[in-house]
């Protein structure tokens, strides 16, 4: 399984490549500091969820044996692939920023800010947040995954990425810490954050695919408490660098390891009923346990 994940990301790296423009093009830094926010890139979560959620829907719907529609349905997958993970990328680069989390590294290498200025940075992530729209709505998206799924996937990517996902739970991270912060604030903050945009990640796959209503009810569902396992055991992670708003700064450490089980089990149990379909699926689940690092 290991070597067909490698498989993916060669794939969706190659078909990142192909949609960012050339460091070369005008104006050079802008793109050059895209590049750089891009690759080298992480592990590729957010667009192994989406081919992993492809795969699980045709399985359901035509069957495991066909390895030439497996292809092609991976293939149709890639514009939203690319487009999650620009987003993602994008959220990295302003989340870096000095008036917001302030960090000097990402990765082993110095964050877009470092490198290329702060004023440069912000331009990064507006511009990568526009090419991943770019990527789900050209006429070759349109070719590739249906002008109907296009516009399905652009309403799911805005939503996610927006004041109700992504953007307002960095602004719940970045307000002010008031005492007895409880659990719910620290939960809601984390389904916006992170999980908002793995959520959308898997329902993304789900559209692409044509899933039925009860494999989307389901597979949000695996969604939204993958999202919150893989940001509670991010905070176990990070244990030394976080501050209050974290599951251990509320819950203590114990109990959060307690809790990032928990949700993980009833993860599993979201897709038992496509367990033998959902096998790539549960296996990023599974790594949770040994890694989050995005």
């Amino acid at each position: 399984m290991e070597r067909r994940f490698n498989e993916w990301k060669l794939m969706v790296d190659a078909a990142l490549d192909a949609a960012l423009p050339s460091s070369d093009v005008h104006p050079q830094l802008l793109h050059k500091a895209m590049r750089y926010s891009v690759f080298p890139g992480g592990k590729r979560i957010r667009p192994l969820l989406v081919l992993s959620t492809v795969l699980m829907v045709d399985r359901v719907k035509y069957g495991m044996k066909d390895s030439t529609r497996r292809t092609q349905i991976l293939k149709r997958s890639l514009p939203a692939a690319v487009a999650i993970e620009l987003i993602h990328s994008y959220s990295l680069v302003h989340d870096d920023l000095p008036s917001m989390d302030n960090d000097d590294s990402r990765r082993g290498l110095p964050t877009v800010h470092k490198a290329f200025g702060e004023a440069e940075a912000i331009l990064v992530g507006d511009a990568l947040l526009s090419l991943a729209f770019e990527a789900i709505s050209k006429e070759e998206a349109h070719k590739t995954m249906g002008a109907e799924t296009s516009v399905r996937i652009a309403y799911e990517l805005a939503y996610a990425s927006g004041s109700l996902g992504m953007v307002g739970g960095q602004v719940m991270d970045i307000s002010p810490v008031y005492p007895g912060i409880g659990i719910k604030y620290i939960e809601e903050l984390s389904d916006r954050k992170t999980g908002a945009l793995m959520r959308a990640a898997i329902r993304c796959g789900a559209l692409v695919a044509g899933a039925e209503s009860r494999e989307l009810d389901a597979l949000t569902c695996f969604g939204e408490l993958f999202g919150r396992a893989f940001q509670v055991q991010d905070d176990i992670k990070d244990l030394d660098e976080q501050g209050n708003l974290t599951f251990p700064g509320v819950l203590g450490i114990e109990e959060t390891r307690s809790y990032a089980l928990g949700l993980l089990s009833a993860a599993v149990d979201a897709l038992r009923p496509y367990e033998k379909q959902a096998e790539e699926l549960l296996l990023l689940a599974d790594g949770i346990l040994d890694s989050s690092v995005a």
